[in-house]
């Protein structure tokens, strides 16, 4: 064989394997993005992110804990303000 039968060759036995090396990574491509995929990352992302913030608020609340329950405390107030105000219109109407 001559030489330019030999880089033909080679040419195409490199043409062949960047062929297979494209249709492996079109198929990787495929099933990663399949929308049952896509969803499982989103979910376990989602996971990962939500474990981080509680632990940051965990973190927060062992550091500040007076403020946080003073927070606690306005939170729980502002919730149940109508009840108490009904509570304590009864009261003095009874008094």
């Amino acid at each position: 064989m001559s030489l330019a039968d030999d880089e033909l060759a080679r040419a195409e036995a490199q043409s062949a394997e960047s062929r297979q090396q494209l249709a492996n990574t079109v198929v990787a491509l495929q099933s990663r993005l399949k929308p049952s995929a896509l969803a499982r990352d989103a979910i376990d992302e989602l996971k990962e992110i939500g474990g981080d913030i509680a632990q940051a608020g965990v973190d927060t609340i062992k550091r500040n804990p007076v403020p946080t329950m003073g927070v606690v405390a306005a939170v729980t107030a502002f919730l149940v303000r109508k009840p108490l105000a009904r509570l304590f219109r009864r009261r003095s109407t009874n008094t």
